[in-house]
């Protein structure tokens, strides 16, 4: 049985949406993707949270456990195997700690 990559709690969350111009976000656009609008409104979203016991193919890593972590997203959507599909964009994550932010840019 294949062990999940990576698990944790996610705690004190703090979401805050603002509506934006579309245009902003092409930059940012990933191939093949367009911005995912919900009643004519196109979102950014300001996310908070604390990571707790998080752990790495079932192991606690010594001292990056217990993190918080923010970052700026928005939404867009993709078309796969002739389905829409949803997907979110990270602008930018502020995490404390430079071993996870090198570990998610390599993986994810």
């Amino acid at each position: 049985m294949k062990k999940t990559f990576l698990t944790a709690h996610w705690k004190q969350l703090l979401f805050i949406n603002y509506t934006v111009n579309p245009d902003i976000l092409t930059p940012y656009l990933p191939k093949g993707t367009r911005v995912d609008c919900w009643n004519n409104q196109c979102f950014v979203s300001l996310v908070g949270f604390m990571f707790l016991d998080t752990r790495i193919k079932g192991i606690p890593i010594p001292f990056h456990t217990n993190f918080e972590e923010f970052n700026l997203r928005f939404y867009v959507t993709f078309n796969q195997d002739n389905t829409t599909k949803r997907g979110v964009v990270f602008i930018k994550e502020i995490i404390p700690r430079r071993m996870i932010c090198a570990v998610a840019q390599l993986l994810y």
